[in-house]
């Protein structure tokens, strides 16, 4: 069985070859690149194991004519056409459950740092004006699931208000003081806004030029789940307009194109990817906004625990077991 991963880490590596090595009869290979450094002869693979940099829309699985299975070494599933791998009856799983800690964390520390105006500090080593406390304040959390309750319950050590908005109500944070609203109502009463909802078509631009109007003035936003859940362009006018005192974004709407701005204008892209391009240069020129290279969920822990359950899965298919984390 012809096994790939593509995006690995030195962590990573270090645990496939080891994998390797007790699973003689796999045969894997690893990239550390993308999935478009893919080789000719990488197209017979049964297995393929990405992370959120290897996009497998039809084109790119038009070419794996072989594939049984995709590991995908992250939560989302976004860079992946979740209905062409229906049709073709390739089974796609995930790693649910191994950012939660890591997540939630990282998203207090973007919380603070933006509070006490760390950004400018950082930039100009220079005092700053004075910055704010957490207790007393309320936190809108958008997306209540495994991260959202972490983030509620650090929340609550702080002495925050907790309103969350999700599909349903969340007992554990109802326990501790929370209360379920609408979107509408959450922007409206919340001084941070933390969003933690996958991407899907109803998350799109779940924040957006409209919404984000009604958001309580001076409030701040923090991003650690996918960059288009926000319309880039709505954070601008926010910023400009004052209606947010500041934004925190590990995920930003194309990141993918940061930096490529000239690359893009050659290749002759449409308007939209240009646009975003553009307005993603813009975001860093503004103080009080903070950016991170989508790495939220880096730490030892958390990527020891993707590889791991990654392996597993595997593991189960080269022997025949149920897969776990299946999402067709």
């Amino acid at each position: 069985m012809k096994v790939i991963f593509f995006d690995v880490s030195e962590l990573e590596s270090n645990k496939i070859n080891k994998f390797s090595e007790e699973n003689k009869d796999l045969d894997i290979i690893t990239y550390k690149s993308d999935i478009t450094s893919a080789k000719r002869e990488d197209y017979s693979a049964e297995v393929v194991s990405v992370f959120i940099n290897s996009m497998l829309k039809k084109e790119t699985l038009d070419k794996f004519t072989n594939l049984k299975i995709i590991l995908t070494r992250s939560t989302g599933f976004d860079h992946i056409d979740v209905d062409e791998c229906r049709r073709r009856g390739i089974k796609l799983c995930n790693v649910p459950d191994y950012g939660d800690n890591t997540v939630a964390e990282f998203t207090f520390f973007l919380i603070l740092s933006l509070l006490r105006g760390l950004g400018l500090m950082y930039k100009s080593s220079v005092n700053t004006a004075p910055g704010n406390e957490l207790e007393g304040k309320t936190i809108g959390i958008v997306g209540a699931g495994r991260i959202g309750t972490k983030v509620a319950y650090i929340a609550k050590a702080f002495g925050m208000k907790i309103l969350y908005n999700s599909h349903k109500n969340n007992p554990l944070v109802d326990s501790i003081g929370g209360s379920k609203v609408e979107l509408g109502d959450l922007l409206v009463s919340s001084d941070i806004v933390t969003l933690h909802v996958p991407l899907t078509k109803e998350t799109h631009h779940l924040i957006n030029k409209e919404n984000i109007k009604s958001i309580k003035k001076g409030a701040y936003l923090i991003n650690t789940s996918r960059g288009a859940v926000v319309e880039t362009e709505a954070i601008i006018e926010a910023i400009e307009s004052k209606i947010l005192a500041g934004a925190a974004l590990d995920v930003i709407e194309g990141e993918e194109f940061a930096g490529k701005e000239m690359e893009i204008i050659r290749r002759g892209e449409n308007y939209d990817i240009i646009k975003l391009a553009l307005e993603d240069s813009i975001l860093k020129k503004y103080d009080n906004i903070i950016l991170t290279p989508h790495v939220a969920y880096n730490t030892n822990e958390a990527l020891n625990r993707i590889i791991d359950e990654t392996l597993e899965n595997l593991l189960n298919m080269f022997k025949g077991k149920e897969l776990k984390n299946v999402i067709v």
